[in-house]
């Protein structure tokens, strides 16, 4: 039969190891199973992404894959386009230039002057590149053989798009008179609309052949007829859409002739629409 002090000696052994194991179990009791929910684009933008992107709608998909081509040799690159042999150039600055890049994305000048940027390029049918630079507002042509020659001058003070038309006619859009000219193959322009707008910022193409237009400071969208744009007076623009923002920098026209439009800046006062300088095109990373 234990003697007392061989009880007590086993009463403390026993509580010991009972204190040891409430011990270690204790952080567990104080945790417990917690649930939340993110579904919407905030929640997501709260954290870090890792190789998903974050859609508008809060979805998640799988990231594509950046990687960087070329380093020209610019402060910015303000467009990007690809010759009918699918060669891709970039304009930029400052001073202006154009750069082509080769197979190995080495970059070549193709174009420069002394004018601040290349704004705009385009090719014909027949590879032939067309620069349209800031601030003088003149477009140049780049034969093949990279000859340059000054091709249009609009009399203005920015050129900042060009886009050729499937009958040959090169449109081009200008600031800061808010104007769209229609150039032929020699080289004569004809002024086929004049805006309220201060710039014309973007031109694109619809389904059916009608010239779409982007404006700044009011942020429109609009329509020129077919017809009018192959009339030599000035004609009446319909709006499609004004944006709640400043500048239309992009449009793009789907197969089904649905419009795309991306737009930037907060809206200055109506008293000053017509007073304020646009903010330059995003630069390409």
């Amino acid at each position: 039969m234990p003697t007392p002090s061989s009880r007590a000696r086993l009463f403390r052994i026993l509580y010991l190891i009972n204190f040891l194991y409430f011990l270690c179990l204790s952080p567990s009791f104080a945790e417990h199973t917690r649930r939340w929910r993110q579904s919407t684009y905030e929640d997501f933008l709260k954290g870090t992404a890792h190789g998903v992107a974050v859609r508008s709608d809060g979805r998640l998909e799988l990231a594509p894959k950046f990687t960087l081509l070329a380093d020209a040799d610019a402060s910015y690159l303000w467009s990007l386009r690809l010759d009918p042999k699918g060669t891709l150039y970039a304009a930029g600055g400052s001073p202006a230039k154009v750069f082509r890049f080769d197979s190995n994305s080495k970059p070549t000048v193709v174009f420069d002057s002394t004018d601040l940027s290349a704004q705009a390029i385009a090719f014909d049918s027949q590879g032939a590149l067309y620069v349209g630079t800031s601030p003088d507002g003149k477009v140049y042509r780049v034969s093949a053989s990279g000859e340059k020659s000054l091709f249009f001058d609009p009399k203005t003070k920015y050129i900042w798009d060009l886009a050729f038309s499937k009958d040959g006619m090169l449109y081009v859009a200008t600031g800061d008179k808010g104007q769209v000219f229609a150039v032929a193959p020699d080289g004569k322009g004809e002024l086929i609309y004049s805006s309220d707008e201060a710039h014309i910022r973007v031109l694109a193409f619809d389904t059916k052949g009608n010239l779409i237009v982007g404006t700044e400071p009011s942020g429109r969208v609009l329509r020129i007829s077919r017809g009018a744009a192959k009339s030599p007076s000035p004609a009446e623009g319909f709006v499609l859409y004004e944006t709640a923002k400043r500048e239309v920098t992009s449009l793009a026209v789907a197969t089904d002739g649905a419009i795309y439009v991306s737009a930037i800046g907060e809206k200055p006062a109506p008293s000053s629409l017509r007073h304020r300088e646009p903010r330059p095109s995003l630069p390409v990373a």
